[in-house]
């Protein structure tokens, strides 16, 4: 009696969890919320014009015969969805630069064909039934400056200007700016204006000496906050940590004004390192202006060394036969560094341009010419290896 009574004692033991694991287990929304499959490309066609490059050793820089180059400046793949309700997912592989000639006037490396992560996180809406609270881990861009954190391929110049570059590699050291953390952020509206705030902890990697993000002998986070307010119509239906555009097609009658900030304490590579930025962005019927500027700071052995950047840029929507829209272009960037700073000197770039839009976004056929000059040691030039020439490109972005 006594051995059945023990196993009928673990038979009743074993089956309790199975059925409460039934009864609680999370149940996953539907398989099209589940996994959403996207892709996106942007083809360019390159002729530069008086780039420079020192040839040989210790030698003078010398002209480099003008070029037409054909690439895939980005291509990407991933998959999102909500699989189930208050919690997404993020997954973007990119595969960009492609056929690049690493003697053009553009900006950014030369791929051979490597696949690489983009963007790796989740999302969970603690407030469920609002946009109030989200919390996001992963890797994924720390929500700062809006020319950094909106999509590549929507912007309504040219390329993102240079601005991104030297914000990204002062505060992640990395060109993509993306890094490994948490985000705590929201969306609310409070009467008239719509708020989002972001403020995210990151791993230490301005001072990662190689792709593992391993910190030194001193560790310090890095601290990302960000907040908006808009005016009008806001600038996203719901809370999200991408941004599309600044061109929302004649949709949009509203204005955002951004303030961002982070700060990293002592590392191996400096005492400290801040950032402090504004941007604006206005869109009202045809109309698309948007300007940033920002001040990097970084300590070094008790000397301050400063950097300033900004940026200016507009366009002008114009309906063509009801069916598509052309958009003239102008914007203008301005780089400067102290001596002594990560970059130094002067940059500026001009772009001048044209855009036809198909089907929004989604179908977009661009025509530009960028101008670019300076002194240091920046991206535009290093005052003895190389300078940047100028150049008229054309663009071709699918994105589905």
């Amino acid at each position: 009696m006594i051995k059945y009574f023990i196993a009928a004692c673990f038979t009743v033991v074993a089956l309790l969890p199975v059925k409460g694991q039934q009864i609680n287990w999370t149940k996953p929304d539907s398989l099209f919320k589940y996994v959403q499959p996207f892709a996106s490309m942007q083809l360019w066609s390159i002729y530069t014009m008086g780039e420079k490059l020192q040839l040989e050793e210790n030698g003078p820089l010398e002209d480099m015969q003008n070029r037409l180059n054909f690439l895939t400046r980005r291509a990407r793949i991933g998959f999102k969805g909500k699989p189930y309700r208050g919690l997404s997912y993020f997954l973007n592989v990119q595969y960009d630069n492609l056929g690049k000639d690493r003697f053009g006037a553009i900006r950014g490396g030369v791929n051979a064909g490597q696949l690489g992560i983009l963007d790796a996180f989740v999302t969970y809406n603690l407030s469920r039934k609002s946009d109030l609270f989200h919390i996001t881990a992963g890797y994924f861009h720390p929500q700062f400056s809006r020319e950094c954190i909106t999509g590549d391929m929507n912007v309504n110049s040219f390329d993102k200007p240079p601005l991104q570059g030297y914000v990204r590699d002062h505060i992640t050291g990395k060109g993509y700016g993306r890094t490994t953390g948490v985000n705590l952020g929201g969306m609310f509206a409070a009467g008239a204006v719509t708020i989002n705030y972001n403020m995210s902890v990151n791993n230490n990697n301005t001072t990662a000496s190689d792709a593992t993000e391993t910190a030194g002998k001193f560790w310090s986070p890095l601290i990302v906050d960000r907040v908006t307010f808009s005016i009008g119509d806001p600038d996203k239906k719901g809370y999200s940590l991408m941004y599309e555009a600044n061109n929302y097609f004649n949709e949009r009658k509203g204005i955002t004004i951004g303030f961002n900030s982070s700060r990293q304490g002592k590392t191996d590579e400096f005492d400290v390192n801040t950032f402090a930025g504004v941007d604006v962005m206005l869109n009202y019927n045809g109309l698309n202006l948007d300007a940033e500027g920002a001040r990097l700071l970084r300590r070094v052995e008790g000397v301050t060394y400063g950097m300033t950047t900004w940026q200016v840029r507009g366009g002008y929507n114009i309906i063509v036969a009801k069916k598509s829209i052309i958009e003239p272009v102008f914007m203008y960037m301005n780089f400067k560094g102290d001596a002594g700073a990560s970059s130094e000197g002067l940059e500026e770039m001009y772009n001048m341009g044209i855009n036809w839009y198909l089907n929004k976004k989604n179908l977009k056929l661009t025509l530009h010419y960028v101008k670019q000059n300076g002194f240091g040691d920046n991206g535009y030039t290093d005052g003895a290896t190389f300078r940047k020439g100028d150049f008229v490109g054309c663009g071709f972005v699918s994105m589905f």
